[in-house]
């Protein structure tokens, strides 16, 4: 539902670091694994929700 409505769901670098993950250990809607820096440069201006 969220990438239906046109927001971006992003991985937390830190999370998939510390767990080993990759971007390919995800569903295909997530966009990217992003730093904490690179989220708040995307995030800018707009409504921050954490879930």
């Amino acid at each position: 539902m969220i990438a239906e409505s046109g927001a971006g769901p992003y991985a937390c670098k830190a999370s998939v670091d510390l767990f080993g993950l990759a971007k390919y250990d995800f569903v295909e809607e997530v966009t990217d694994v992003i730093t904490v820096g690179e989220f708040y440069e995307l995030a800018a201006g707009g409504q921050i929700v954490f879930t």
